[in-house]
């Protein structure tokens, strides 16, 4: 009897032994939620709304004068949403008595607004946000404004609107958008902070 009871242990660590080893290696291949630039919408400059604008002639009598009094006054507010989409590659694994939820939570991301490589502006998403397994794309939309006058007054305001120009209408101009973040994500491990911060580009998951 006491034989037998060795050995049924015995058994039962060899299969406690390889579960552990399989969740062992489940977790050490779980990969980091992917995040690029989707979109940038809602793009206007001093209240003016200038999607579709390719010319400062494009505006209006009433636009015209409203940003004059603006550029006056040096106070010409760049509105618009970067929208971000986070994407997690993990699977929820189930089977053999192992069982590892591959959904993750964006707790928060601290973030900075870079537009051709300059710093505009920062702040922080807070969560939860729920992003699923399996890749599925979530959009996190970041609205935004900043006064162009403090960061780019010496393009003049012919070179701030053609700045919001090529914000509001992708592939006219060209203009870099890149969103440099420190994100917290929590997964069924617990919370993890991102080791370095990450640049997010448009179109490209890193």
């Amino acid at each position: 009897m006491k034989r037998f009871l060795v050995m049924i242990v015995s058994i039962s660590c060899s299969i406690m032994y390889f579960q552990g080893c399989a969740l062992f290696q489940n977790i050490s291949s779980m990969k980091e939620v992917q995040f690029r630039i989707g979109s940038v919408s809602g793009v206007s400059i001093g209240g003016v709304n200038v999607r579709g604008k390719s010319k400062v002639t494009d505006f209006s009598v009433s636009e015209t004068i409203t940003l004059a009094n603006r550029v006056v006054s040096k106070s010409l507010p760049l509105s618009l949403t970067v929208n971000l989409e986070a994407r997690n590659p993990n699977e929820s694994v189930q089977g053999n008595g192992i069982s590892m939820n591959g959904i993750a939570t964006l707790r928060s991301m601290e973030w900075r607004l870079l537009i051709d490589g300059m710093p505009t502006i920062s702040g922080i998403i807070q969560g939860p946000i729920t992003l699923p397994a399996g890749g599925e794309t979530v959009i996190i939309p970041i609205t935004t404004e900043f006064n162009l006058f403090s960061v780019f007054e010496e393009r003049g305001y012919a070179g701030m609107a053609k700045l919001a120009f090529a914000l509001a209408n992708p592939g006219s101009i060209n203009v870099s958008v890149t969103v440099d973040a420190k994100p917290v994500i929590e997964t069924f491990l617990g919370s993890m902070t991102y080791p370095d911060r990450i640049t997010i580009i448009e179109r490209e998951f890193n």
